[in-house]
């Protein structure tokens, strides 16, 4: 399980635990010099004007302790060619101090003055090492934004994944038909309740499907549409390319799609589908388990009117989509009704159904109703909307916490959507605004780049199962703050600058080295993730070394409760790591659990993709 060659620079690979990030060494690329991991940029590139800094790491705590690295007194950037452009002096993070959440000392080499298109790299003559290669221009992001978006794709149940679309060998049959004739789990016998409940995307690396989950799902994919729109173009290499409509929305579709079919006719929504035990097969088209749908339920029928309210507004500005909006429009004001007029649940998901639990609380069904309240007051104009929105806006974590909170992002972006609604209430547009200025001033919100060695500050507590999604929320609300939390240039340039870093700490500007996305080498990461937890394209199954690329994984998780079987490597290491090194490359099942590390979500995608779409020109 363990390496056995040796760095170029450092310590013995043979010293490193197992499943842990190996860092980026020797020869890499032909003609160039060897290559470390210690050299942090991002590596797909950066935007002409942008700030651009290197950061250098030297590990002091951690798995990669003894692999210490020092930068000569003077650096350079180099073209790919091999001719410097650029030189200068590495500046040594607050004195040399040890980073807390890394467990790294380190320095910024700061090259934003370089703005010529073109490949480059960072060059230390004192170790003839390099760092990545990576782009400078205008359009840097934009393959990655399509690998991102193309993630949804191979998440499709019900469909043949297939050439030319699949873009290599990760195709498979039509997988989950039978859910085109799913059963109540609580009528397991009663053919008469059989439903359609076909199509949808696994909600991660399972193959289960919650409404509720996608909350932050379609509300953050439609708002990085709304975006930045000319970038979604009708050219992402999916079933639906050259229809001449959006990708992304064509994409979407398919999602909302599945919601249409989950609604029952009096407007309610089931909690979740899927499977009742953990005996699947590979590949997925095999397995032909019977599927079951739960229990009407609030949450999930207040969490859908919302994406088919939002959803109406956009396709609705669309000729080709215009009936499609319509029918949102109304089976949207159908379930607001039938939420309105029921009782609440909150104990719908008994977790027969595997695997995650999709109750929502009291107060998450509070927000939700808001958000729902916002998009119906913009849909339809009608005025009843305003007292939901008044008595409840303040549920949500946003304006009810003392910053403004990178949780529940995606749906929450509906606050900074009402400012800009024709009629919307005085009151509650101050409120909004305010509490996105008063953030944009703090520390424990946007905190200046030397706050942390990555220039990626989190709270300590963000460092949990799934703690990607928050990384990539910190960088969105970030941008909110620029656009409507202040008109000061220095705050407004902070909060944008905040935004890039997060970006580039997904692409390698982190305590590990890597890109926070699966296989991404044919988008010119010269170092990204190996392994992904996942049903279809894990362990155990042809692809389990060879995932598709963009794939988003939870990240760094310092309560990772995964253990090894007896005669096994043990994974205690990873959690006695500083918070930002408490991950692992690896996708196997229970009591590894890997799935608290190395699983993909479409939740964790989307808000990924939102904040990419401000940056992909």
């Amino acid at each position: 399980m363990l390496l056995t060659l040796t760095l170029s620079f450092g310590i013995a690979a043979q010293d490193y635990p197992a499943y842990s990030v190996r860092p980026l060494s020797g020869v890499t690329i032909a003609g160039l010099p060897a290559v470390t991991s210690h050299l942090c940029v991002d590596q797909f590139g950066y935007l002409l004007a942008s700030k651009k800094v290197a950061v250098i790491s030297d590990p002091v705590k951690g798995f990669n302790a003894d692999d210490h690295y020092t930068p000569g007194k003077t650096l350079e950037v180099r073209q790919r060619s091999g001719k410097t452009v650029l030189s200068g002096h590495p500046l040594a993070w607050k004195d040399g101090a040890t980073h807390e959440d890394s467990g790294d000392r380190g320095w910024w080499f700061d090259f934003s003055s370089l703005t010529k298109p073109g490949h480059y790299y960072i060059y230390d003559p004192s170790t003839k090492l390099r760092s990545p290669l990576f782009r400078i221009g205008e359009k840097v992001f934009k393959p990655v934004l399509t690998a991102a978006t193309r993630m949804f794709y191979y998440q499709r149940l019900g469909v043949a994944l297939k050439n030319p679309y699949s873009k290599g060998s990760w195709v498979d049959g039509p997988a989950y038909l039978q859910d085109g004739h799913a059963r109540s789990v609580l009528a397991k016998g009663d053919a008469s309740q059989e439903r359609n409940m076909v199509g949808g995307w696994m909600d991660a690396g399972d193959t289960d499907k919650y409404p509720p989950f996608n909350g932050d799902v379609i509300h953050p994919l439609l708002y990085a549409y709304t975006a930045n729109p000319k970038v979604f173009t009708d050219d992402f290499g999916i079933p639906e390319s050259g229809n001449g409509l959006p990708d992304l929305l064509d994409e979407v579709k398919f999602q909302i799609d599945w919601l249409i079919r989950m609604q029952f006719p009096d407007g309610s929504v089931p909690v979740k589908m899927g499977n009742i035990d953990y005996n699947g097969k590979q590949p997925l088209s095999k397995d032909m388990r019977t599927r079951y749908y739960g229990p009407k339920d609030s949450g999930a029928t207040i969490y859908t009117c919302a994406n088919f309210a939002h959803a109406a507004r956009v396709y609705g500005k669309f000729p080709a989509w215009h009936k499609y909006a319509a029918d949102l429009r109304a089976k949207a004001l159908l379930a607001w009704n039938w939420y309105q007029t029921h009782p609440r649940t909150y104990r719908s998901d008994t977790g027969e159904i595997k695997s995650g639990i999709a109750n929502r609380s009291a107060d998450e069904q509070d927000r939700m109703e808001a958000y729902a309240a916002i998009h119906l007051f913009a849909l339809t104009g009608d005025t009843k909307y305003q007292a939901i929105i008044r008595k409840k806006v303040s549920k949500a974590r946003q304006l009810s916490e003392y910053n403004w909170s990178p949780y529940e992002t995606g749906a929450a972006e509906a606050l900074v959507d009402y400012l800009t609604v024709p009629g919307a209430d005085r009151d509650v547009v101050k409120q909004i605004r305010e509490k996105l200025a008063s953030s944009a001033l703090s520390d424990h919100f946007a905190p200046k780049p030397e706050a942390d060695l990555y220039r990626a500050w989190m709270e300590p507590t963000n460092y949990h199962w799934g703690s990607n999604t928050i990384r990539a929320s910190w960088g969105v609300v970030s941008l909110f703050a620029a656009k409507n939390g202040t008109t000061k240039k220095q705050i407004q340039q902070n909060c944008l600058d905040r935004a890039a870093d997060m970006l580039h700490s997904f692409h390698g500007v982190n305590p590990l080295g890597v890109v926070y996305l699966s296989n991404m080498g044919s988008y010119g990461a010269e170092h990204s993730l190996k392994y992904i937890y996942h049903e279809r394209y894990g362990f155990g199954t042809a692809f389990s070394e060879n995932p598709p690329p963009g794939y988003v994984v939870g990240g760094p998780n310092q309560s990772f409760g995964g253990k090894s079987p007896a005669g096994k490597p043990s994974l205690d290491w990873v959690r006695s790591q500083p918070r930002g090194k408490a991950y692992a490359d690896f996708n196997l099942g229970w009591p590894e659990s890997s799935w608290e590390l190395s699983e993909p979500a479409i939740y964790y995608q989307a808000i990924y993709v939102r904040l990419l779409a401000e940056f992909a020109k």
